[in-house]
């Protein structure tokens, strides 16, 4: 017999799954498996499709082949914000897509908006007045074009974008 209206689709009845959703049901550390099994599937599946061993992709982002293998089975939280970028480096991965699935923000962009308030308010207006995946790669385009623009003016401030 199958259990519906469980996080994810339907668990058996006599899964693992199922029994770490009874124990979990209305938690947040449900959202923290969900995350890390994620996580930690995606970095398995990389690691396999550029052909590494766990071994050799754990020295060369310098952590432990055993701490590697808890976080591809997700028996481990993603590791921190440095680990995740050498992982995204060492696998050919996208930081930003390691950064999304680890529930985590690169410390860069947090320092932007930080020191860049205006950058935070153009981010609540993008959210508050729904805009569109669509909307948004438009307004990515239109800066863009600002950035080149600024390029092509003055060339010796590229370094200082």
């Amino acid at each position: 017999m199958d259990i519906a209206g469980t996080p994810g689709g339907i668990f058996p009845y006599n899964s693992e799954l199922y029994q770490m959703y009874c124990v979990l049901h209305n938690t947040k550390q449900w959202y923290i498996f969900a995350s890390m099994k994620a996580f930690g599937e995606t970095i398995r599946d990389l690691r396999v499709a550029q052909d590494l061993g766990l071994r050799e992709t754990a020295a060369l982002v310098g952590i432990s082949p055993a701490y590697l293998s808890r976080i591809e089975r997700g028996k481990e939280r993603p590791p921190r914000p440095e680990v995740i970028k050498t992982l995204a480096k060492t696998l050919a991965a996208d930081p930003d897509v390691l950064f999304r699935l680890s529930s985590s923000t690169d410390p860069e962009i947090v320092d932007y908006l930080h020191d860049n308030p205006e950058a935070m308010i153009l981010l609540r207006y993008l959210k508050d007045a729904g805009f569109t995946p669509e909307k948004i790669k438009q307004l990515f385009g239109t800066a863009q074009e600002l950035s080149d623009s600024k390029r092509q003016k003055s060339p010796t401030s590229v370094s200082a974008l």
